[in-house]
């Protein structure tokens, strides 16, 4: 019982429907005494011969009337109680997506996608039952129950009542030990759930390297030992819950034999009627339909609390990231400014990032470059606010540090384009449009000319409105990179982060692109991180990292003289992009010549 008291926010808001639906179980409750009891005087009638026709007509009547107002009034109370569970779940699926988005980037580091998607899909399914056809037979088994054990009473005999219920205890005793195994059970085949949903999810996200690999039976085998763990933790679940029926049966079976043997004797006494003991037996009947109610509500409740557990650890995760209370505003929002004394990763024994100090004006174009691992992408992290800085260290974005920002007001003046591209499941034009959703069919087309992929797009049967796979499975690497640009470049965002954005590009493409950001986008103050050099010859300012700290910094000619690591790699793949441009050219002069001969 203690989940409703758990859940009782959410109750609160649907007590009307509850309550109307308890309302219309007590009165079919009161309803279903009538039947026995009318079944009773025909009996005695028929016991003394004195059954008249109008006598049978008007009860016969009478047993029809209650059973059509007990039909319409359960179709009634069902529609209420079962409408608020459905709209009680959507409530909490709804706060716990928003609490999804809410949450940093540390969160979804510690928790797979898999056993998120296992919490709301399961856990939340076992929690609606609870709301619903728990709170249902907790009430109805309640109502029924007491109202049927009163007529037992006032209509019968307190005394053959008594006796009746003497086997009652023992189901209080069997419930209460097998609601705590079950507890304990349905927890783990819930856990287990999650792990067998995640790598289910990884295998089928993953399945061009799967097969590329050739790992198809070694993920068949861990799929399958996976399967068995799920369907073991489930058998241990079903066999406790196979208990409870059986167990409720005898019960009422010790009942059922108690209340003939004490009956009979009541009669022969001369203390009962054999149309009381009829009525009787037909109320005791009624009374099974509660006991199983019973012992069903409590296995249901012992699932929605071991859901409403998992939930609630998820729910008692806090953001790291603490929204501030400014808005960023102004002619500089662009102008960004890093001191950086120490920056590392949460549970990280290193520092990622140490001694940044670097003034971006608005409208300038910085290149960040320097080794694997070097800290490049981090600083990009950092001024999105995906971690939080140390008291030492400041980012401010126009006279605003980010800390004071609004999350809201800070990502909406930043368009970010991630190493890794992610596009949704929707047409091209969605995505593209993602950020600005009221954008123009012209708007799209030109931030898609922009990012170098608008013959690309148009060459598709269906252009824009091509249908992409999860994550956009039927794009190449570099169609999905331009299509994420063209989404950074579509916002009206002041600052672009570019991280690796042409790394799959050819050098022809990514030089395109560069000249349009240059001439078009020389507004925005643009981060571009990249381990190739040719890329930051036109920036305005570039900074070489190293193990986190900056090692070099200057223009492009003043990189070169200076004769560092920049000027050295600067060199090798310029030598290396001549070399496949000579063989591009000796490629296309060959084929030009097989061309000629075969005319």
């Amino acid at each position: 019982m203690s989940l409703l008291w758990k859940l009782r926010h959410y109750l609160k808001e649907y007590w009307v429907n509850y309550l109307v639906a308890f309302i219309g179980l007590q009165t079919v409750a009161l309803l279903n005494l009538t039947p026995p009891w009318l079944i009773g005087r025909i009996v005695d009638e028929i016991s003394k011969k004195t059954l008249t026709a109008n006598f049978l007509i008007w009860h016969l009547t009478a047993i029809a009337a209650a059973a059509v107002a007990m039909y319409l009034l359960r179709w009634f109370w069902r529609t209420q109680l079962y409408g608020s569970s459905i709209n009680l779940a959507k409530k909490m699926r709804s706060d716990l997506f928003a609490h999804f988005t809410r949450l940093s980037p540390s969160f979804y580091q510690r928790h797979s996608t898999g056993d998120l998607m296992a919490h709301a899909t399961n856990d939340l399914n076992a929690i609606e039952q609870a709301a619903g056809g728990g709170i249902m037979t907790m009430v109805d088994s309640l109502i029924a129950g007491i109202t049927v054990m009163g007529g037992m009473i006032l209509v019968v005999s307190g005394k053959l009542t008594m006796m009746a219920l003497l086997p009652f205890p023992l189901l209080a005793y069997f419930t209460h030990v097998f609601g705590v195994n079950l507890h304990k059970r349905f927890g783990k085949s819930q856990a287990t759930f999650s792990s067998l949903n995640e790598e289910v999810r990884e295998t089928v996200s993953g399945i061009r390297a799967v097969r590329a690999h050739g790992i198809g039976k070694r993920q068949q085998s861990r799929f399958n030992k996976l399967t068995d763990d799920t369907l073991e933790a489930n058998m241990a679940v079903a066999r406790v819950d196979a208990l409870f029926w059986p167990t409720i049966t005898v019960i009422y079976g010790m009942s059922f034999v108690i209340t003939l043997g004490y009956g009979a004797w009541m009669i022969s006494q001369g203390q009962l009627t054999v149309g009381l003991l009829t009525s009787f037996t037909l109320y005791l009947a009624q009374l099974l339909g509660p006991m199983l109610q019973f012992g069903w509500q409590f296995n249901v409740f012992q699932r929605g609390s071991a859901s409403w557990e998992r939930l609630e650890k998820l729910f008692a995760q806090q953001p790291d990231i603490v929204d501030g209370e400014q808005e960023l505003a102004g002619t500089n929002a662009g102008d960004i400014r890093f001191e950086v004394k120490e920056f590392s990763y949460p549970e990280a024994d290193y520092a990622s990032l140490k001694n940044i100090s670097l003034n971006v004006p608005a409208g300038g174009f910085v290149g960040i470059t320097g080794r694997t691992g070097s800290g490049k992408s981090t600083l990009l992290k950092l001024v999105l606010r995906h971690f939080n800085l140390g008291s030492d260290s400041s980012i401010t974005l126009g006279n605003h540090r980010v800390e004071d920002l609004t999350l809201e007001s800070l990502r909406r003046h930043i368009a970010w384009v991630p190493q890794q591209s992610m596009l949704f499941s929707g047409t091209i034009a969605e995505n593209i449009a993602f950020a600005c959703p009221e954008a123009t069919q012209e708007e799209i087309e030109r931030a898609a000319d922009m990012a170098g992929i608008k013959e690309e797009i148009e060459a598709f049967r269906d252009g824009y409105q091509t249908m992409l796979g999860e994550n956009g499975i039927n794009l190449s690497g570099g169609q999905k990179q331009r299509v994420n640009l063209a989404r950074a470049l579509l916002s009206d965002a002041d600052i672009l982060l570019l991280d690796d954005p042409f790394s799959a590009l050819d050098m022809k493409t990514e030089a395109r692109v560069l000249k349009n950001l240059k001439r078009f986008y020389s507004h925005k103050t643009i981060l571009l991180v990249t381990q190739r050099l040719p890329e930051l010859v036109e920036a305005d300012w570039t900074v070489v990292l190293e193990q986190g700290e900056i090692i070099e910094q200057g223009n492009h000619k003043a990189l070169l003289s200076h004769n560092g690591w920049y000027a050295r790699i600067f060199r090798q793949q310029s030598r290396r992009s001549d070399k496949e441009q000579d063989n591009t050219e000796l490629l296309s002069g060959v084929s030009a010549s097989l061309a000629g001969g075969a005319a």
